[in-house]
């Protein structure tokens, strides 16, 4: 297989709604692989005091704010969901700042000789921004009926509810068609712990690592060259 030689590698994982992609993700972070988490970045962006919010706010108005001057987004939601310009000016607020946080992240990752990155992207085909620059993507999918069943106990959402979020979604069969590997939670808790095991192994073999942060020669030239632009900045 290959070695790392200094190259980073970077995984999309991707699912729809209540596959287990947690659970995927929890059992990845476990073996020490730093996952970027996008829904996180993009709860980052606009948090209160940031320029992300404040920018929302004079878009949107004061009404999308709870009491406390955080972000109601079922408020916002409601604002955005049926008005597709409305959906673009947020997007143009939020984009670029979650867009600029996830590269900071896979830049700093890379200066610091970290071999294998994987970005935990929900909506990774939909928006297609951070396919040009996975080596693979990895699809966590399940069975439509079992994804029924764990949204609905998931959000103590009825039926009809459950389905309309699903149906509003691009189909996981689409995602399974388009992906190098599917990971399959159709079993128990425990097997697809084993299989996300088996598929980060499967990569740091590839990959030749023998442990998982290795330290080329680039990682502290890139340390040094990493630091000098933190303080620029």
């Amino acid at each position: 297989g290959e070695t790392s030689n200094g190259v980073m590698r970077i995984v999309g994982l991707t699912g729809g709604i209540a596959c287990g992609k947690s659970t995927v993700v929890g059992a990845i972070e476990r073996f020490g692989v730093p996952v970027i988490d996008c829904d996180k970045i993009a709860r980052q962006v606009v948090v209160p005091g940031s320029g992300g919010l404040k920018q929302i706010v004079q878009s949107f108005g004061d009404d999308i704010l709870h009491q406390d001057g955080t972000l109601d987004r079922k408020a916002l939601g409601k604002i955005i969901f049926n008005d597709s310009e409305k959906r673009k000016q947020l997007n143009r607020i939020t984009i670029p700042r979650i867009s600029r946080a996830i590269f900071w992240s896979i830049f700093t990752h890379f200066v610091l000789g970290t071999p294998l990155v994987i970005i935990d992207a929900p909506t990774l085909y939909e928006t297609k921004s951070l396919l040009p620059v996975c080596h693979s993507v990895v699809v966590v999918a399940t069975s439509e009926e079992k994804q029924l069943e764990w949204l609905m106990a998931r959000d103590k959402s009825s039926k009809e509810d459950a389905m309309s979020r699903i149906k509003s979604q691009m189909p996981t069969a689409e995602k399974v068609k388009l992906a190098q590997k599917v990971l399959w939670n159709t079993g128990t808790r425990e097997e697809t712990l084993d299989k996300a095991t088996s598929l980060i192994k499967e990569y740091r073999n590839n990959l030749g690592i023998s442990r998982l942060f290795s330290m080329p020669a680039i990682g502290l030239s890139g340390l040094a060259l990493w630091m000098i632009i933190r303080f620029l900045l």
